[in-house]
């Protein structure tokens, strides 16, 4: 009695184990619908988060379809410059604090300008990136 008691208590764990691991909010990288509401444009997004992420950005990319754009995600605030290294049409660099609130832009930023750097006018958190003249 006591070992089919156990055996019960063990299933029951696993079972909860595997509940709660298959009903664990995806991180936002890998939910189906990336949306962003910004200025009341609502864009579907690839988030870059990691080092070669970032560092690859949209670089070597034909184009951008409106309505879509690159979200930058940093570990801690700061100050991140934005480059046209190998890009291949314009964009608009938008510069978001942790509450996502805008707090720089540079508009049509051509790929000529490289390899001038962009930077905010303070410490961001993240960077989007869009095809001109989406903002």
């Amino acid at each position: 009695m006591k070992n089919f008691f156990l055996l019960l208590v063990g299933l029951a764990f696993i079972g909860g184990s595997i509940y709660l691991f298959l009903h664990k909010q995806a991180p936002v990288k890998y939910q189906d619908s990336n949306k962003l509401t910004l200025e009341d444009k609502t864009l579907t997004i690839e988030v870059a988060d990691t080092d070669v992420e970032r560092i690859q950005g949209l670089s070597g990319r034909e184009t951008l379809p409106l309505g879509t754009g690159m979200l930058f995600v940093f570990e801690n605030p700061g100050i991140h410059g934005i480059w046209m290294k190998d890009m291949k049409f314009p964009i608009d660099i938008i510069w978001l604090d942790k509450d996502m609130s805008v707090i720089s832009k540079e508009l049509n930023v051509s790929p000529d300008t490289y390899p001038q750097v962009f930077y905010p006018s303070r410490e961001a958190y993240y960077v989007l990136e869009v095809k001109a003249g989406t903002f």
